[in-house]
């Protein structure tokens, strides 16, 4: 090989090892500006959080992203890595217990109606992604169900798209800055989120097929019939919207009827499927009731108030704005259709108080008046537990004592120990007017289904 030859041959591998130099540098500076783009928008998601304090770093840095969005030169925009963060926040938050529902309800509290159509698509995509139709437990179809973004009858996802920021974006009509802000708002959200208990198995957690997968409540038989479920809110809906008394009363007495005799009878089933009239029963649920504001500490410890009476045991966490029920399928739906209920009435009343007297219209009146009126209707319903309790004990005799204490007592144990650092709201100094007001509305509301609920 001559001379030149060898020459040209070292020359080639010198500039090949070169370019491959340049690459390297190349791709690493890509993923170095990729990793600071990402640590720019967590920076200033959290920003996005930091409330008034903070609002002018946040403005600065939704300027400078911006400036990237537009630049026509970048790899990466910095909607797009806000959008991959966003759809891995999602997934992050049910896997530190949160369920879709859960999501979408923080948002709403703190954010506008398009941060939460925003969150919605968001976790429509990743119902898509794990395929929850066919993997997801019932009770978690049943929230995207509610949230719109699953069809039962045709059995899929709607929506579920991989760009779905950017559909978002177009359909909401935003520009660059508009959209940032809101997706930086709403991404600081779920990546400042607390970890919460689980109450059902997260997506890493599910099996390849949901198919043959039967609610808790159907495997113990302790739930109520959801034909006779959709009556009882009939009724009581009914009873809501008549103004005659005793119409009212007659829907109430039938409401009633039904669900002393659904919760009664499912304790004693339960029992008896035991071949035991004691002994532990087993079944007991954790659901979230989520609480909007304004007054949710009050609307609370309503319903506090309401479960309480039928054997249920609730705790509210104010930072999230939920509470967490703890009991047998049965108590729970009829805490829940009673607590929608008397809660309605309750804000009826309210307004009624305050139509003669613009002076009642404060904070203070409305929350002490939701106080007293809770009070009020606890001690209605106690009374008519005991006096249903008294009645069914004539029917199914003595048998029927140790089956409800079996029953309180397993919801007891299974609420300590699920809650055992569990502490008391402070009380504080209540408005007169608002509270006697409060009381007296509780004497004139139909408590209808209530006065059905026992211990059972």
């Amino acid at each position: 090989m001559g001379k030149n030859s060898q020459q040209r041959r070292a020359d080639q591998k010198r500039r090949a090892a070169r370019q491959r130099r340049l690459d390297g540098d190349a791709e690493s500076d890509r993923s170095r500006s990729d990793t600071s783009l990402e640590h720019a928008v967590i920076a200033a998601a959290h920003l996005a959080c930091g409330g008034a304090d903070y609002k002018a770093a946040f403005q600065r840095a939704v300027a400078a992203l911006v400036q990237i969005e537009l630049d026509a030169t970048v790899s990466k925009r910095p909607s797009a890595v806000a959008a991959e963060m966003l759809q891995r926040s999602i997934g992050v938050m049910y896997e530190n217990g949160w369920q879709p529902a859960d999501v979408a309800h923080t948002v709403r509290r703190q954010a506008t109606l398009r941060a939460v159509k925003l969150v919605v698509a968001v976790i429509a995509a990743d119902a898509s992604t794990s395929d929850a139709v066919h993997r997801a437990p019932a009770t978690w179809l049943s929230q995207l169900e509610d949230l719109g973004v699953y069809d039962p009858a045709r059995a899929i996802i709607i929506g579920g798209f991989e760009d779905t920021v950017m559909r978002w974006a177009r359909a909401e009509r935003l520009y660059a800055d508009e959209t940032l802000i809101i997706v930086l708002q709403v991404l600081g959200q779920l990546l400042t989120s607390s970890r919460l208990g689980f109450l059902v198995d997260p997506p890493s957690k599910w099996g390849a097929s949901n198919r043959g997968v039967m609610p808790k409540a159907a495997r113990t038989g302790d739930d109520v019939d959801a034909k006779a479920l959709k009556l009882i809110r009939a009724l009581l809906a009914k009873a809501e919207a008549t103004t005659f008394e005793a119409e009212a009363d007659s829907f109430t007495a039938k409401a009633q009827e039904m669900m002393t005799r659904y919760s009664i009878d499912a304790a004693v089933l339960a029992s008896a499927a035991r071949n035991t009239g004691s002994g532990a029963p087993s079944g007991i649920e954790s659901r979230r009731v989520h609480i909007d504001s304004p007054y949710a500490d009050e609307k609370a410890t309503f319903l506090s108030v309401i479960a309480d009476v039928n054997m249920v045991r609730s705790v509210w966490s104010s930072q999230v704005g939920f509470s967490t029920v703890m009991g047998f399928p049965i108590d729970l739906h009829l805490t829940d259709v009673l607590f929608t209920s008397l809660l309605l009435q309750a804000t009826k009343a309210s307004a009624h108080a305050t139509n003669d007297d613009r002076r009642l219209r404060t904070p203070s009146f409305r929350r002490a008046f939701l106080i007293a009126f809770a009070e009020r209707i606890g001690e209605r319903l106690h009374a008519t537990q005991r006096h249903a309790s008294a009645e069914a004990a004539q029917q199914y005799g003595a048998a029927l004592v140790p089956i409800l204490a079996d029953r309180e007592a397993a919801v007891t144990a299974a609420y300590e120990q699920a809650f055992p650092n569990v502490t008391t709201m402070p009380s504080r100094r209540l408005n007169a007017y608002g509270y006697n007001a409060g009381r007296a509305a509780a004497d004139r509301a139909h408590i209808g289904a209530g006065e059905a609920i026992t211990s059972g």
